[in-house]
């Protein structure tokens, strides 16, 4: 099964001053990240396009990576971190430098608020982390970046902190759910037809 999506075309530039506003697109899922997340980046390299990924999952190791087909292992640039690293500026001075270096215009991170759920963290703690992170997606888009965050949204580690999920829904462009619906594989994929 091939993920399409017809609501990933770029935005057009604005005319009046040459600066195009990225976008915010949360992946929710259920399930396993490692299909979803190979499949997500294929999607996002599909049209030649590269692709930075801030992996704090560790799923994003060379011999995955070199497993997936050739256009998307040359299109892809991995960042890895460890959970909760995204909140030191080092992780996003990294990222800045290697969206430079590579010219990438889409950032795919992957378990980089997973750490959160962790209960050994206070509620109020993980709200204001989310937080700090929401304004650095909100400064990322800004810049003209399209940001995709893969979410986990059901297990164990979640319990009472769903809605930190749902904040993060909130101050997205777009968000979906993995696996897709049967109607929208099927509308996605008359659409990548046409």
């Amino acid at each position: 099964m091939r993920l399409v999506n017809n609501t990933m075309s770029e935005t057009t530039n604005d005319t009046t001053n040459d600066t195009r506003e990225g976008k915010l697109t949360v992946w929710r899922t259920d399930g396993p990240l490692d299909d979803m997340i190979f499949e997500l980046s294929a999607n996002l390299t599909a049209d030649g396009e590269r692709l930075i990924v801030v992996d704090a999952t560790g799923f994003f190791d060379p011999l995955r990576v070199s497993r997936t087909a050739a256009s998307v292992a040359r299109s892809l640039h991995v960042l890895r971190t460890t959970p909760g690293a995204e909140e030191q500026t080092a992780l996003w001075a990294a990222l800045r430098s290697a969206q430079q270096r590579t010219q990438a215009r889409r950032i795919l991170l992957v378990g980089v608020i997973d750490h959160l759920y962790d209960r050994g963290i206070l509620t109020r703690d993980a709200a204001r982390a989310l937080g700090r992170i929401k304004l650095v997606f909100e400064a990322l888009t800004r810049s003209g970046l399209d940001v995709t965050v893969v979410c986990k949204t059901a297990g164990p580690d979640l319990g009472a902190r769903t809605y930190l999920v749902s904040s993060l829904c909130a101050s997205a462009q777009e968000v979906h759910h993995w696996p897709l619906t049967s109607q929208e594989y099927v509308d996605g994929a008359t659409a990548a037809i046409a």
